[in-house]
């Protein structure tokens, strides 16, 4: 046996089979067998193609392990003398098996030939094989710089395009589509290195080979034509796994420092610029007078004494702040995290809001990456400009509370819900566990259930392969897991307390549906649980999530966006394409909003909720537009006035001004500061008077100030109480001596 071909294929039965037949009709006088490594094929396929070419040595792939591998895996069970590596979407033209045996066979020093590769009209394509790839190389020829520096030819030097068609042409390194070497050097040098995945192979081995002192050509006479792509157009995240085998061989090659710069470098693209320019604009937005102004209501200071509780006095919650519905509270997950960072930095209540400034950049970033993942880069960067200039998500992200990191981990679950259909079972107890922890941050989030709930229903439906893949013992244990450990301290409190956060707490998801339906009895329990008119404030907090100037446009906005998103997930549909992440974000609006209005209670605490599915909606119907012909820079103009005006405006509206903001950080300061003056070093209460007065969190943002300030209130009944009303905007401050009788 003179040649083995070996072929990997992953999902390329239809190239593969034009492949081979080429081979044959080559006419190659050597004697040579065929391997096909199936990485990713149906036992239907192996059928077809041993009924056709059952000469054809067929190995079935334990799992996809990359194109090294395969090769490597089709190398062992090869019986030639030399080895001839393959791509499935090639054709091969008349003499090219011959020419490449017989110039190995006349030249002992030479490592790997590989033929001229071309189009379908036999024309040479410009750019193939090339000078070694080193750090000047790499920089000049796939960053920035090649177009800013176009003189400079680096790429062209780097990249060779000169071929005598009658004499071979020498290379530091040949193209990976085909290429030939002896078995036995191929032995020597340990095959390819399985580590790289796709791509940058033919580098390594190129490399490892001329490091010995081997020559590698590419031999003109011996041509195949390439239909560049087929054989990886299936494959999902090309661009990263391209990234991370250009950082493995230039670690391998060049060391940990020249990889890590070649990265940094090549990560500067239109993409990176823009989300450093989202970034920054976002943190400004964000963190602008954020020391004057940042809101620090009863409600947040509940969590404040809570955590300073648990610090000083190792009070360890095991529930957080009381619902609308006084037996069912909050979970204490954010007092947890308010208790760490007040303790790292003295107590001081603005670094809760620093750290949610900081959060919000973060899901920021992850709207970006995930939106990139998930849709596709464009759809990423839209997502995270619109998120970045909302107005209400930049109020959100300026208040520490417990609702605020809501957004960041549905972000996480849609991530982790997408991941789970696309075949990867572990992500299903991650979701599990994300469900959770929303869950500790707010009760509302429970409508997240019933979207995992539908999932899992079209998967048993379906028989999807994803979805039986989580029946099995660990994924089922991890998933028992990933919900008890959010929710431990919600089971003790319970075992105490009558099981409110449990038993109790499914009477209130059947009030909940109960409320949706209309039931009369319900509805009367709604409306005296403090509903007011909740069409006229779901409509404002629209528009500020949206487009603040302006609701009509609002509504043409997000309507059209809407109806974009199902005619995408119909269209998909009906081509039989991937429409997974268009229906997770669909599910997650539709619910939310059923919810939210079976509920009937106009709250902001519910929106933080939508805020991921709205963005990522706008930004796919942003991004439908801009596919529209002779419509791109129109969109662009669109998109960049919504996140001006809704960052200008915002601001000319002084919403960053603390007198616009009765409870603003600095306005409640100085109210805490006249306090601890009227006691006159005396040892007093605090007690509320007139309208709110009666919720019992109306005074603990002054009973939290005061005693960081040095002088807070008694635990004990004193003589000295100091008297606390809001009426009309404006905070009164009362000192009286009560007689003790």
């Amino acid at each position: 046996m003179e040649i083995s071909i070996i072929i990997v294929n992953y999902k390329s039965e239809k190239e593969l089979l034009n492949c081979i037949s080429s081979i044959k009709a080559s006419g190659s006088k050597l004697r040579y067998e065929i391997i096909v490594v199936d990485n990713n094929s149906t036992s239907k396929f192996e059928i077809i193609l041993k009924n056709k070419y059952s000469e054809v040595k067929y190995i079935k792939s334990p799992k996809n392990l990359g194109y090294g591998y395969g090769n490597n895996l089709g190398a062992r069970s090869a019986s030639g003398k030399y080895l001839f590596f393959l791509n499935p979407d090639t054709k091969i033209l008349k003499g090219t098996l011959d020419n490449l045996h017989s110039f190995l066979i006349k030249n002992s020093a030479t490592g790997i030939v590989s033929p001229l590769i071309t189009d379908d009209k036999i024309v040479p394509f410009k750019f193939q094989g090339s000078r070694e790839l080193n750090l000047k190389t790499i920089i000049f020829s796939q960053s920035v710089l090649r177009k800013i520096f176009p003189g400079k030819n680096i790429y062209e030097n780097y990249k060779l395009n000169i071929f005598d068609e009658s004499n071979p042409t020498s290379v530091d390194a040949v193209p990976g589509a085909a290429m030939m070497i002896n078995s036995d050097l191929f032995k020597k040098i340990g095959g390819f290195d399985e580590k790289f995945f796709l791509y940058f192979e033919e580098n390594d081995i190129s490399k490892r080979l001329s490091n010995l002192g081997y020559k590698l050509f590419i031999i003109p006479s011996a041509k195949i034509i390439h239909f560049v792509g087929r054989s990886t157009k299936n494959l999902k995240s090309i661009e990263n796994i391209y990234a991370k085998s250009r950082y493995l061989y230039m670690k391998k090659h060049y060391g940990m420092l020249q990889a890590m710069l070649v990265n940094a470098v090549l990560s500067v693209n239109k993409y990176s610029i823009a989300l450093f320019a989202i970034l920054i604009s976002g943190l400004i937005l964000r963190i602008i007078n954020l020391w004057q102004t940042m809101p620090f209501i009863g409600d947040q200071a509940w969590f404040y004494l809570s955590a300073r509780g648990m610090v000083l006095d190792g009070q360890i919650p095991l529930v957080g702040i009381a619902s609308s519905h006084p037996w069912l509270h909050q979970g204490p997950l954010w007092t947890y995290i308010l208790a760490l960072i007040l303790w790292i930095f003295k107590f001081n209540p603005l670094a809760p809001g620093y750290f949610i400034v900081i959060m919000g950049i973060v899901t920021v970033f992850l709207t970006y990456k995930i939106g990139s993942i998930i849709f596709s880069k464009r759809i990423g960067i839209v997502a995270s400009f619109l998120s970045a200039t909302s107005p209400l998500i930049i109020l959100n992200d300026r208040m520490p509370y417990h609702t605020t990191l809501i957004p960041l981990f549905v972000l996480l679950l849609i991530y982790s819900i997408y991941r789970w259909t696309k075949g990867s079972s572990h992500y299903f107890p991650l979701s599990i566990f994300l469900l959770a922890v929303l869950y500790n941050l707010e009760i509302e989030t429970v409508l997240l259930w019933l979207v995992l709930a539908a999932i899992l229903v079209y998967g048993v439906l379906r028989r999807t392969d994803w979805e039986t893949r989580i029946a099995n013992k660990r994924v089922m244990f991890l998933s028992s897991i990933g919900v008890v450990i959010p929710m431990i301290p919600m089971l003790i409190y319970d075992i105490g307390h009558g099981f409110p956060q449990t038993v109790k707490f499914g009477l209130w998801i059947g009030y909940r549906i109960a409320s949706i339906f209309g039931f009369p009895a319900i509805h009367s329990i709604r409306e005296t649980s403090g509903s007011v008119s909740l069409m006229p404030f779901t409509l404002q907090e629209l528009q500020k999530l949206v487009f603040l100037p302006n609701l009509f446009l609002t509504s043409i906005l997000l309507l059209g966006s809407l109806l974009v998103t199902i005619y995408l997930i119909c269209s998909q549909y009906l081509k039989k394409k991937d429409n997974s992440s268009h229906i997770i974000i669909s599910l997650i609006l539709i619910i939310s909003v059923v919810g939210y209005v079976g509920t009937g209670v106009a709250s902001n605490a519910y929106f933080p909720l939508i805020f991921p599915p709205v963005i990522f909606i706008l930004a796919v119907g942003f991004d439908y537009l801009l596919n529209l012909k002779y419509l791109y820079i129109f969109g662009i103009i669109i998109i960049l006035l919504v996140g001006f005006f809704n960052g200008y405006i915002y601001l000319e509206q002084n919403n960053f001004k603390k007198e616009n903001n009765v409870h603003a950080i600095s306005n409640e300061i100085s109210i805490a500061q006249e306090i601890i003056q009227k006691t006159h070093g005396r040892r007093y209460n605090i007690l509320g008077r007139g309208p709110s007065s009666e919720f019992e969190s109306f005074t603990m943002s002054y009973q939290y100030l005061t005693w960081w300030l040095g002088h807070g209130p008694s635990n004990k009944n004193e003589r000295l109480k100091i008297y606390i009303s809001e009426l009309f905007g404006e905070t009164k401050i009362e000192a009286k001596l009560v007689n003790e009788k």
